[in-house]
């Protein structure tokens, strides 16, 4: 996300960031947070249910996940290497996987869960048939499949917010104090403006540099928020006491 951009991706040089003061050592500090936070977690989630402990295990295996490929992604651009497929791979692919299959799990309704398996599985074969037909992904960063996978995501968070808002009793808690309502925010946060600039970005590319500089630098913002509220998210149990707020 912060480093996954075309800009980047085609030409992994300083200069593209001069103008915007979240670096990309300063986005792998905001998931280092993310991270810390969410490691700390572990010893106050002990009163708390197996149900919740899954869900904080799974949140805290993605923000791992993205730390490391994008560390890695981030030491092919010091080695002077395109880093295209390390995100092709487990960002346009994996992370969105991982993303859907946190969904899934808040999914109450056994038909919406089917046809979330059944867009998985044609995301997987759009995916291959991208990679072979029309985008390379030792080439070229992967704007089909993100695309499809970010409106696979946005829908299934809309679907979960209108089941929030209208269903009472969702989560039989005080909305705020819910960590999947946070997470299912920040995801919508991210990919809602993330799916607008990949989407356009064939359209961007003959405007001024500068433009697609703050724009670029834009996403990787919501990118870093992204992570850090995944880190975050769990203690809204904590904080967010049923005496004093409710839906």
């Amino acid at each position: 996300m912060g480093g996954r951009f075309v800009l980047r991706i085609v030409d992994s040089t300083s200069e593209y960031f001069p103008l915007f003061p979240m670096t990309p050592l300063l986005y792998l500090s905001f998931i280092g947070l993310g991270l810390l936070f969410s490691l700390v977690y572990f010893y106050l989630n002990r009163r708390y249910g197996l149900e919740e402990k899954k869900a904080h295990l799974f949140i805290f295996f993605i923000i791992v996940y993205v730390m490391s490929f994008e560390l890695y992604a981030y030491y092919l651009v010091m080695q002077g290497q395109k880093n295209v497929l390390v995100y092709n791979l487990f960002f346009v692919v994996g992370e969105t996987l991982l993303i859907l299959a946190y969904l899934h799990s808040l999914i109450d309704q056994v038909k919406i869960k089917k046809l979330l398996l059944v867009f998985i599985v044609l995301f997987l074969i759009w995916s291959i048939t991208n990679s072979l037909f029309f985008q390379s992904p030792t080439v070229m960063f992967q704007q089909y499949t993100h695309l499809l996978g970010s409106f696979g995501i946005v829908v299934v968070c809309c679907y979960l917010l209108f089941r929030v808002f209208l269903v009472e009793g969702y989560w039989e808690q005080p909305l705020l104090s819910v960590p999947h309502f946070w997470n299912i925010a920040a995801i919508l946060l991210f990919y809602c403006p993330n799916f607008i600039y990949f989407g356009s970005i064939n359209i961007l590319w003959d405007i001024d540099k500068w433009y697609l500089t703050v724009l670029a630098s834009m996403n990787r913002v919501f990118a870093a928020l992204l992570y850090l509220i995944f880190g975050l998210s769990f203690y809204s149990t904590l904080i967010f006491m049923k005496s004093r707020n409710g839906r």
